[in-house]
This record gives structure tokens, sequence and C-alpha cells, in this order.
């Protein structure tokens, strides 16, 4: 995130933990790679995982902009563009975390867990049929049990992710208004002082006032 407030006039301030909010959300998005990486080696395909894919090399390619744009060519800063990729963070992070979890959520129902077998519901296992099983079979049923906890790790950590954004969404917004009233203020320049009665002419006034009251001809009483 942004966090040098004097830098220039164009820099919305930020307070400088976000700095660290920033490399966290690096490591994060790195993390999301890595692990939707391997559980799309070990499952394949699936547009859950081209989302959260997508969403953290977004957010790789989001923080190579900020670091550019104020550390080597500050004129490639743009508050509004900043703004935008704040709010592209919070939706795409909130799309991928419910997208992720909701993968995890059906394979782990598919594998099953403690006494159910998936979708094969009954009392006893399959293996009570009398059906065997090579000793390849558990290794692979490993494998893709360990694609589906990666998966689950990474709607975690992008759960994560998505309340960063929306704490540096709302910080940046906040720092941004206030940022244009600032500017408002200094292009209006200093108010007018209001008009301050002058005491001399005000005596003056009253002076000419008196002869012409005291000329007023004054009612007769019978």
């Amino acid at each position: 995130m942004p966090s040098a407030a004097d830098n220039g006039p164009e820099i919305v301030p930020m307070p400088r933990w976000s700095t660290y909010v920033g490399c966290a959300r690096l490591a994060l998005s790195v993390l999301v790679l890595v692990f939707t990486s391997a559980a799309t080696a070990i499952w394949g395909g699936y547009a859950s995982f081209a989302v959260a894919l997508f969403t953290s090399s977004a957010s790789l390619v989001i923080f190579a902009y900020y670091f550019i744009a104020l550390s080597l060519k500050p004129g490639l800063y743009n508050r509004w563009a900043i703004l935008n990729l704040e709010i592209f963070g919070v939706i795409f992070w909130l799309v991928t975390f419910s997208a992720l979890a909701n993968w995890t959520n059906f394979h782990n129902f598919w594998f099953g867990r403690g006494d159910g077998y998936g979708l094969w519901n009954t009392p006893y296992s399959p293996w009570d049929t009398s059906l065997r099983s090579r000793s390849i079979v558990p290794r692979s049923t490993n494998k893709y049990h360990a694609g589906v906890g990666l998966a689950g790790t990474s709607a975690g950590l992008a759960g994560i992710q998505c309340i960063l954004y929306m704490l540096t969404l709302i910080v940046f917004g906040m720092s941004l208004h206030n940022h244009r009233v600032e500017e408002t203020r200094m292009r209006q320049g200093p108010g007018t002082a209001p008009a301050v009665a002058n005491p001399n002419s005000t005596e003056a006034n009253s002076m000419e006032e008196m002869p012409r009251s005291r000329s007023e001809a004054r009612p007769v009483t019978v």
C-alpha cells in the first residue's frame, strides 16, 4: 500500500503500518499461488483454481505497481487507479475465498469423514463387500487428500487476504477523502476577514443623528 506521506502533493498519505500490511499481502499472494498451483497439478483444471491463480497473480502485479510508483517512478502514481485496484482486490479475493471454500467442502464430502464414505451412504464400507484395491490406490487417495488440503489452505489464506484488502481500502478511502478536502481548502486560499465596523465612523454617525433628532417637532399636548 502507498505509505509515503511526503513524496509529493498528489500522493495520498497513509499510515506507516500499511507498509507491513502490503508485505503481508505479498506473502499471502505467493502462498496462495504456490498452494493452488500444487492443487491444480494434483486435481487438474477447475474454475475455482483458475480464479485463485488469476487473483493471486494480479495481486503480485498490483504490489509491483505500488512499489514502482512509490519508489522508482512517482509519475506513474494515480490515486484513482489505486482506489480501483483496492476495490478489485476486495471483490476478487472474496470470490476466490468463496470458490475455493466451496470446492474444498464438496470434495471433503466426496471422500467422507469419520464413518462416512462420501456418496457411499451405507452402514458398511466398500471393503466389506469383498472389494479389494491394489496398493497404489491408497497412495493415489492420499495424493488427492493432499490436494484437497492444499485447496483448503488456499481458501483460508484467501479469506485473510480479503480482510487485509478491506482494511486498506477503508483506510485509503478515508485518507483520500481527507486529502481532497485539504486540496480544496488550499485552492480556495485563506478566507476573507469579515468587515469590522469602524468605531470612529459609528460615533460620527451618531453625532449627526443627534441634532437631527433635536430639531424634530415635538407633539403639543393640550
